[in-house]
């Protein structure tokens, strides 16, 4: 068994897509199972006062 991990710089509103795409392919290589999908947001800026 191979687990690959892929950072994708999209929308979120893509994301269900380029999972989708991404499972399809790799499903010609073998079984394929989407273990996680994670969604880092950009820090925001702290005002100090």
């Amino acid at each position: 068994m191979v687990r690959i991990t892929v950072t994708v710089d999209c929308p979120s509103w893509l994301v269900q897509g380029v999972k989708e795409a991404m499972a399809q392919y790799l499903e010609g290589f073998g079984d394929t199972k989407v273990v996680s999908i994670e969604e880092e947001r950009p820090e925001q800026t702290k005002m100090e006062l």
